[in-house]
């Protein structure tokens, strides 16, 4: 019967094993892992998303040879980004073509028009071609459950299997709407240390990750755990990152096993209430917590040795599609109405990671990308949850950590938070009290 479930397309062996239990803590991967030769246990297959393609197929390493997959990419010429670090693939040694001048390609053939724009596509098209491989690579080492790394074998499938059975979806009318109403279950007497870094999600996650656990040495109380938000599409799991899309949510989904997480039965009921109803851009308040997820790469695409991160995923409002939705005529509330949106949204975000525990936490501009959010605003909004003089969250963590890549985005959230701190300072100052949130809150790394 078995088998011939395994045979009807989209059936799949019977998935109700489950690997932990939810009351146990999440497996730890070890640092290194043991190289010798096993028999591998049998495969759980990762869910399925009816979004996309197929993950990958049934035995990966016979797609990777298969010819009409190096046709496929034999015309980009790119390099591998893992040559050092993994089993070489036939791209790898296959010669660079010569060039073949087209006609009509010079400058005087095109009106004298610079072929700069051009060259520019050219080289667009090959990065996001080399971002495919490396997504494609990454489904490939989470179905196998193990990645080699610098002669180390790294095994992480039932790390996995956890971060699978333990994924969480919080419609939008869930207890993370009494955020306001609920005490801290746990705080810290010192308010919470902002730190603003740039840098990317995934290089503050791994250093902030580091210097805990050289701090926590010995504790006993645990491995420290880091969460991380996810600037997520709201309709598609891991946004764009199949098609070599490049955005913070694309990096995170190409470089860790969150992508299984996303593609759960439990979690498609985020993009099926998206899907049906995007609010005019404003999005829902649903989100999505995946534990355990197991950060396999540097930004670069590069192998690293596996570390593991929790993972909130909520859509920020789309404040250029809801601009535009206004016409010639906006609403003069309408930026007051975007802002209020995403005040309760990243409230619920801090409430969530307080509840499941998470005391150190990497966020960002959330927001401020491609659905255009003022910078400020956003700025602003962090502060009144994590530093204002009597703020929610503002003892509800220890660190939390902002990464920024734009220079000029951080130089506006170092500037707003500043002003804020040096405001409270001088209301103090006049009162003869003492601010609840010193300049010392704030650490800027260069």
């Amino acid at each position: 019967m078995f088998r011939l479930l395994h045979w009807i397309p989209g059936c799949r062996t019977p998935r109700h094993i489950r690997y932990h239990s939810e009351k146990s803590p999440p497996p730890v991967i070890p640092d290194i892992g043991p190289t010798f030769s096993h028999v591998p246990p049998p495969t759980r297959p990762i869910p399925e998303s009816h979004y996309h393609r197929r993950l990958i197929d049934e035995d990966f390493p016979q797609v990777i040879r298969n010819p009409s997959y190096e046709a496929k990419y034999q015309k980009y010429q790119y390099p591998h980004p893992m040559q050092q670090e993994v089993t070489p693939s036939p791209l790898r040694h296959a010669s660079p073509q010569p060039r073949v001048p087209r006609r009509g390609s010079s400058r005087r053939a095109r009106g004298g028009r610079s072929n700069l724009s051009t060259r520019a596509h050219d080289s667009s098209q090959n990065n996001a071609v080399t971002r495919r491989r490396i997504a494609d690579e990454t489904l490939a080492a989470i179905e196998r459950g193990e990645i080699q790394h610098q002669g180390s074998t790294y095994r992480f499938r039932d790390v996995v299997s956890h971060s699978i059975d333990n994924t969480i979806h919080f419609p939008p009318e869930s207890i993370l709407a009494t955020w306001s109403t609920s005490a801290p279950a746990s705080s810290s007497l010192l308010p919470a240390q902002l730190e603003l870094c740039q840098g990317s999600t995934l290089q503050r996650a791994r250093a902030l990750l580091q210097e805990l656990n050289a701090t926590s040495a010995g504790d006993g109380d645990g491995p420290p755990r880091v969460g991380v938000l996810s600037f997520a599409s709201a309709t598609k799991p891991g946004g764009g990152f199949l098609s070599g899309a490049h955005a913070q949510e694309e990096s995170l989904a190409r470089a860790s096993t969150l992508y299984a997480s996303l593609v759960t039965s439990t979690s498609t009921r985020f993009y099926d209430h998206h899907k049906r109803d995007r609010r005019g851009g404003f999005y829902s308040h649903a989100m999505i917590f995946s534990p355990s997820v197991i950060v396999l790469r540097d930004d670069a695409g590069r192998w690293v040795p596996p570390y593991q991160i929790e993972v909130v995923t909520s859509a920020a409002v789309n404040a250029g599609v809801v601009r535009e939705r206004a016409g010639e005529n906006p609403d003069p509330d309408i930026g007051a109405r975007i802002e209020g949106v995403m005040r309760e949204r990243m409230a619920r975000i801090l409430f969530l990671f307080e509840q499941q525990g998470i005391r150190n936490i990497v966020l960002g501009s959330f927001g401020t990308g491609v659905f255009r959010n003022d910078v400020s605003m956003i700025a602003d909004i962090w502060f009144d949850l994590l530093a204002e003089e009597g703020a929610r969250f503002m003892h509800s963590f220890d660190r939390v950590v902002f990464g920024i890549i734009d220079s000029r985005t951080l130089e506006r959230f170092k500037a707003v938070f500043q002003s804020r701190i040096d405001s409270q300072s001088s209301t103090s100052r006049g009162s003869e009290t003492t601010p609840e949130t010193p300049r010392s809150v704030l650490r800027v790394v260069e």
